[in-house]
């Protein structure tokens, strides 16, 4: 849906608001976003446009460009619970690599490439690409970052904004499970997640306001529309954001994980947990909107320390570790994962608390001396992920 600012007001709000509320409570749909490398050298290679010739129609389904040519996303159905998505996202990340493999490439998956450089890097030849390049210049081209998107759907906008708000204070929590790019352009960055802070450069990104109801998200976005500042609302690049078109919640903060169970294990966290906050919106209970000064906070911690870290406890203002308020989380929704039919997925988290992927790029490198090695590695994991 693109919403233009040659349309009234009026005429833009019914839009937004007729297309919501046409998804199944609590399925979800799962995007993956990965690299193309060269088998051998495991530098990026600029192939996705020949990769999506040889795609048939229904693979282009599922099977999307990004902002650039080494970049390639795939993205699931809409499933009941990740037991469904495994098979599916097991086998476009087959078929993805087969296209792949085609054209002289690989598919890997990790939130940054080790060692690759943005400078030498093309743009696809897309309308909207080369739209964001013009207006965003270095920050959009700096964008070489991998990410693993969860939306969940939603029955009513009025609940969406209340999970949508309610996610907010455990992004950082989900960042720091997911913490999956420690390299910058063949540079140990001491982060546990370089591409967060590199999208955080971008406009209109990072965590968001909350919101006392859809309706002031909803007078936000149509004054943001009219005055020029953006075009739609797919042009808000928060960490996590209602998606009206499918009727969902997307949260978009999670790096890409090189290891498909790790997608589908964060993928049920996601779910659950807007599953719970949906049962206490049908409770009625109230909602606190924590300033995004201490959520930041929390989301500096996760980017720098991954789970190794510690967070602010928002209900006690007092520090507890990062690990430990992952636990807690996972714990808390757990009874959710299991009317959803996600537990086997979901258990998977208890595997994810003992090490971050950035743990193990770091280790490998530790061990190596070579950011090839770290990209060699990753590729190989990737690939054994699906087969």
């Amino acid at each position: 849906m693109t919403i233009t600012t040659t349309e009234t007001a009026v005429e833009a709000k019914t839009r937004i608001s007729h297309a919501y509320g046409e998804s199944t409570p609590y399925s979800l749909g799962i995007e993956e976003e990965f690299q193309l490398v060269d088998p051998d050298s495991t530098e990026l290679l600029p192939r996705c446009e020949q990769l999506l010739d040889l795609a048939t129609d229904a693979d282009l389904v599922h099977i999307k460009h990004e902002l650039m040519q080494s970049v390639v996303e795939i993205a699931s159905s809409v499933c009941a619970n990740t037991t469904e998505a495994a098979i599916e996202l097991a086998g476009l990340r087959a078929r993805v690599n087969d296209l792949a493999r085609k054209v002289g490439c690989e598919i890997a998956s990790s939130g940054t490439h080790p060692f690759a450089r943005y400078a030498d890097q093309i743009v696809t030849d897309k309308p909207r690409y080369h739209q964001i390049i013009d207006e965003l210049r270095w920050v959009a081209q700096r964008e070489l970052i991998y990410g693993l998107h969860v939306h969940v759907g939603i029955p009513s906008a009025d609940e969406a904004m209340y999970v949508f708000n309610g996610i907010r204070e455990y992004l950082p929590a989900l960042l720091a499970l997911s913490a999956n790019s420690p390299f910058w352009q063949g540079e140990l960055t001491g982060l546990q997640s370089s591409r967060s802070k590199i999208f955080d450069s971008f406009p209109r990104s990072g965590i968001p306001q909350s919101f006392e109801s859809w309706a002031d998200y909803e007078s936000l976005m149509l004054r943001s529309i009219n005055a020029g500042a953006i075009d739609d609302y797919t042009y808000v690049w928060w960490d996590v954001r209602p998606h009206p078109a499918f009727g969902t919640v997307e949260v978009r903060i999670c790096d890409a994980q090189t290891r498909v169970e790790d997608s589908l294990a964060i993928a049920a966290l996601v779910q659950a947990l807007a599953a719970w906050l949906g049962s206490q919106y049908n409770s009625g209970v109230p909602q606190v909107h924590h300033p995004r000064l201490l959520l930041n906070e929390n989301k500096w911690s996760a980017a720098r320390y991954g789970l190794d870290g510690a967070f602010l406890d928002l209900s006690s203002d007092t520090k507890v570790a990062t690990r430990d308020a992952v636990s807690e989380l996972i714990e808390r929704v757990r009874p959710m994962s299991v009317d959803l039919g996600s537990t086997v997925e979901f258990d998977h988290l208890n595997v994810m608390l003992g090490e971050t992927g950035a743990d193990r790029q770091i280790r490998t490198f530790e061990g190596s001396g070579s950011t090839q090695e770290v990209a060699s590695t990753i590729a190989s994991a990737t690939n054994r992920s699906f087969t």
